[in-house]
């Protein structure tokens, strides 16, 4: 935060990091968004209580966090992840039912502090 701009390979280094995190069944029920436009870091500023770091910083990143965590957002995270690893196993669809069961069976507000521990959790890898 001294003004100097960080380079792309140290950004990447750091989201990477954070993609390796681990979380509670491997949902990582976050986005992280980069933003390195100082206008729109100037509109943040006032939502970030006037700290300076928020404008001084080369890129801030945001963890947002779900609101909830959803059938389709469920879905969506294990089907990436059977793409990605090109297989599908007994054991994927396995955590994919209890992921929709356990989540299913919390409020939405016990869902977002759930997420955002976890957003917790992969901030703290790239420290």
């Amino acid at each position: 935060m001294t003004g100097e701009k960080v380079v792309d390979e140290k950004i990447n280094t750091i989201l990477e990091a954070a993609h390796l995190a681990p979380s509670g069944i491997g949902l990582q029920p976050y986005e992280i968004i980069v933003i390195s436009d100082p206008d729109i870091k100037k509109q943040i500023l006032p939502i970030a209580m006037d700290q300076s770091v928020v404008t001084e910083s080369s890129h801030l990143l945001v963890f947002a966090v779900w609101d909830e965590y959803t059938k389709e957002r469920i879905d969506h995270v294990f089907d990436h992840l059977i793409l990605k690893r090109h297989s599908e196993s007994a054991s994927y669809e396995r955590q994919r039912h209890f992921a929709k069961q356990f989540f299913g069976n919390m409020s939405i507000e016990e869902n977002f502090h759930h997420a955002a521990k976890q957003a917790n959790i992969a901030l703290e890898r790239t420290v």
